[in-house]
């Protein structure tokens, strides 16, 4: 089901705000919907929290963040999981950074001024001690990876969408933090079976 960071937008949340409420006319408690609510909006800080178990201490740490439009080709930043990440990760005192092919170089009223924006991924992995995929952009599978780790100042992933190989990502250096899926270190072969699941578990 490639569990993630959650959904964004404007429109399915506002059709499930809806049903919550048409249930509740008619005398219904929408439970399951609003728990649905409630754990998307949790799981929007996992990748926070996979930073701070990964990094231990958050302040003054640089974070760069691929991707801010709450899903690809789109320029949509309403309700986007990557603007309450960027929120949290500033609140913490990190240092942010964020790359998106559809912000390069134009502000935006709900981008957080203190936000450093990138005009190529190159220039984001610069000096940052963690990256954190919060935008499952197609050119996102396509970085040079390795290259990218080389100018990080610790090359540690998180993979907010469950979009990359692990495998690929660890061959290339880094240490991968997926969600659901924990941590593999740099290099660290897997399995051929867990390679498969993991692939299964993106599809």
């Amino acid at each position: 089901m490639q569990a993630g960071i959650g959904w964004g937008g404007s429109c399915f949340p506002k059709d499930v705000s809806a049903l919550i409420h048409t249930a509740s006319d008619y005398g219904y408690e929408a439970s399951l919907l609003k728990a649905a609510v409630a754990t998307n909006q949790a799981q929007r800080l996992r990748a926070v929290d996979l930073l701070q178990q990964t990094l231990k201490i958050l302040k003054g740490k640089t974070v760069g963040i691929l991707g801010l439009t709450f899903k690809p080709h789109t320029d949509d930043l309403r309700d986007a999981p990557a603007l309450d990440i960027v929120e949290q990760l500033l609140r913490l005192g990190a240092k942010v950074k964020a790359y998106d092919p559809l912000y390069i170089d134009q502000a935006h009223a709900s981008i957080p001024a203190a936000v450093s924006l990138c005009g190529h991924p190159q220039h984001l992995a610069e000096g940052c001690d963690a990256l954190v995929l919060a935008t499952d952009w197609p050119e996102f599978q396509q970085l040079d990876y390795a290259a990218l780790a080389t100018v990080m100042r610790t090359p540690v992933l998180i993979d907010g969408r469950n979009s990359l190989n692990p495998e690929i990502i660890t061959q290339a250096g880094w240490q991968y933090v997926g969600i659901g899926r924990g941590s593999v270190q740099p290099n660290a072969s897997l399995s051929k079976p867990v390679v498969e699941n993991l692939a299964l578990a993106a599809a």
